[in-house]
């Protein structure tokens, strides 16, 4: 692997709307629900220049504003997915989700048909956490230039996995030992990542592994995690294997992405180091319904119907015990829409959840991890990234799906 000289960096900056693309907007007579509950049974909200402004009964109209009438809806935070991978299309089959013989240019086309959908969905902000060549990196650029429509992405770029390890035959970097850890990191951060992605076991996605069976060592992630906190920037692990899991936290990780088989050991560790648990249930589910009858790959499914029986005790477990859980889909994977985060939250809420918790796993607590700051709550001063909404999510989260209105950095990106 050739080392690569590392451009300066510095952490993440708290978000800048872009200029807005609509006149002031004045939301009227809305219900106003976030992740601390029900906030207010009526009230106005004013947007300009990208946040909310004010919030109160009976708002003075001004000139210029643009006037949403809401009686009878709710709004609450833009959702966020925290864990996808937008250049894979979703493919029963994950080689040709990603790859299917075509270029990158056809690639990012139709990634960028693919954002605008999670952003019509009601999915304002993604965490992509692999892609190949930087293309992820590219898109969130693209998004925050104006080029490209889409939820705001924060892009990890491409994974760090052993030899032969997890994504390598599609999109994750090798590396043999801690100072090819380290340069790799340093690559990574300084083609845009801001955060970083380690596959501490092997994944049901690549053929010829064991999923997972332990793969980078707890040196080498450590080596990761050093530099990427020198940068100001978190570390996710890719794990479904509690060795793997318990290094990687040892290791000073942010996230668990996935977490099959977590045990104690694992859930006082997480709470010990206020490391987060991206769980992505609704991947597994998708694989063991449709099965090798809809397409995807046997090897596949036989990963996932010996490990998804340990998913759900440790993902019910954390929910007792008050590990912080952040709402991801693993969107891209086999049949998996990056824009569906309502079954998500649906499957969050059949496993011990409460809506109210649901909810903030997928706003608030989401914007806490992936370093966006001023975004997740509805509150003077945010960022305006909103949702209007028909009936109560704290009653059913099913009132997410197919929002009236979607409201990216103060611009109506989505009107029903």
């Amino acid at each position: 692997m050739t080392r690569a000289t590392a451009a300066p960096v510095v952490p993440a900056a708290p978000v800048e709307p872009a200029a807005p693309v609509t006149p002031p907007l004045l939301i009227r007579d809305v219900r106003i629900v976030d992740g601390r509950g029900v906030l207010a049974r009526r009230a106005d909200v004013r947007i300009a220049d990208g946040r909310i402004r004010e919030i109160g009964r009976g708002l003075t109209l001004r000139s210029g504003d643009h006037e949403w009438q809401a009686a009878g809806l709710t709004v609450v935070p833009g959702l966020m997915n925290a864990h996808v991978h937008i250049t894979m299309d979703g493919s029963a089959d994950p080689a040709e989700g990603l790859l299917g013989g075509s270029g990158n240019a056809v690639i990012l086309e139709a990634a960028r048909a693919r954002l605008a959908a999670t952003l019509r969905a009601g999915v304002t902000t993604v965490r992509d956490l692999g892609a190949p060549d930087g293309l992820a990196i590219q898109l969130g650029r693209e998004i925050e230039a104006g080029v490209t429509g889409g939820p705001r992405i924060v892009a990890a770029g491409q994974p760090i996995c052993i030899p032969g390890g997890h994504g390598h035959t599609f999109m994750s970097v090798q590396v043999t030992g801690p100072a090819a850890a380290a340069a790799a990191t340093r690559q990574q951060i300084a083609a845009g990542a801001r955060v970083i992605k380690v596959m501490a076991t092997g994944g049901m996605m690549t053929p010829g592994q064991v999923a997972g069976a332990p793969q980078l060592s707890l040196e080498e992630m450590r080596a990761v995690v050093d530099v990427a906190a020198a940068a100001g920037i978190p570390v996710a692990a890719h794990s479904e294997g509690i060795a793997g899991t318990l290094d990687a936290i040892a290791a000073g990780v942010s996230s668990i992405e996935h977490g099959h088989g977590l045990d104690q050991r694992a859930i006082e560790a997480m709470l010990a180091s206020d490391v987060a648990l991206v769980p992505t249930l609704l991947s597994d589910e998708v694989i063991l319904r449709h099965g090798v009858a809809g397409g995807i790959p046997a090897f596949v499914v036989e990963a996932c119907e010996r490990l998804a029986a340990s998913l759900l005790p440790g993902f019910e477990a954390a929910v007792r015990q008050g590990v912080q859980i952040v709402a991801g889909n693993d969107g891209g994977a086999p049949l998996v829409d990056p824009g569906d985060m309502v079954t998500e939250l649906e499957l969050y809420i059949r496993h011990g959840m409460t809506p109210q918790a649901a909810l903030h796993s997928a706003t608030a607590a989401a914007a806490h991890l992936l370093d966006v700051r001023d975004t997740g709550l509805v509150a003077v001063g945010q960022v305006a990234d909103l949702l209007v909404v028909d009936g109560d999510p704290l009653v059913d989260i099913g009132a997410l799906r197919g929002p009236r209105l979607v409201i990216a950095a103060g611009a109506i990106a989505h009107e029903a």
